[in-house]
């Protein structure tokens, strides 16, 4: 198999329409809806791995491990899109006014994290208009308000400036002893917390 292919669309990626495509669409309905002033938070639907995958296979991923395969990208949106399954919160799909499915936010947990993660990733054309903060806190009030958790935290590459400077406007602070357990002197963990939100 060439690098070609396996940055060609896969079956998988395909809407099918039918009962199982209609039954997915209620499971997704389940997904907490949240509307704020200028975006909606929603469930991902099929469509939307196309803005996921632009992003994890290009250079914006690079602070996030990647860029990223088809293939890979793939594989990580089903990983956060199981999380609701499993733990009851995961990846939203990030709509504005301006642009659907500008980027994703979420509560996730991967295999390495050591708690829950909020994170956030937009598309190029959502940049600069506020939104990474709006669905961040969004996302974050929801994480207290709904879930009643005390803190969650963000892993932030330490030379990612935009996104460390995101964490600071959203009042989230670095929490040395996450870090220090951890070991990974490249990361910066923002805690968020309850009190401060």
């Amino acid at each position: 198999m060439t690098t070609r292919d396996l940055d060609a669309k896969a079956p998988c990626e395909k809407h099918r329409p039918g009962p199982a495509a209609r039954n997915a669409a209620r499971m997704g309905g389940r997904v907490p809806v949240i509307d704020t002033r200028r975006l909606q938070l929603r469930g991902p639907r099929i469509y939307d791995f196309e803005t996921y995958a632009e992003i994890l296979t290009s250079d914006r991923a690079i602070f996030m491990d990647g860029p990223y395969s088809r293939e890979e990208a793939w594989s990580d949106f089903t990983n956060y899109i199981a999380c609701w399954m499993l733990h009851g919160h995961g990846l939203w799909t990030i709509d504005a006014a301006t642009q659907p499915t500008a980027g994703f936010v979420l509560l996730g947990y991967e295999w390495e994290d050591p708690e829950p993660e909020l994170g956030i990733f937009l598309s190029a054309a959502a940049e600069g208009q506020g939104i990474a903060l709006e669905a961040l806190e969004a996302a974050r009030d929801h994480a207290f308000n709904d879930l009643n958790w005390d803190s969650v935290a963000s892993f932030v590459a330490s030379d990612n400036d935009r996104a460390n400077r995101l964490m600071k406007r959203s009042g989230a602070r670095r929490d040395a002893e996450v870090e220090a357990r951890i070991r990974e002197t490249d990361l910066h963990v923002w805690r968020h917390r309850k009190e401060a939100a």
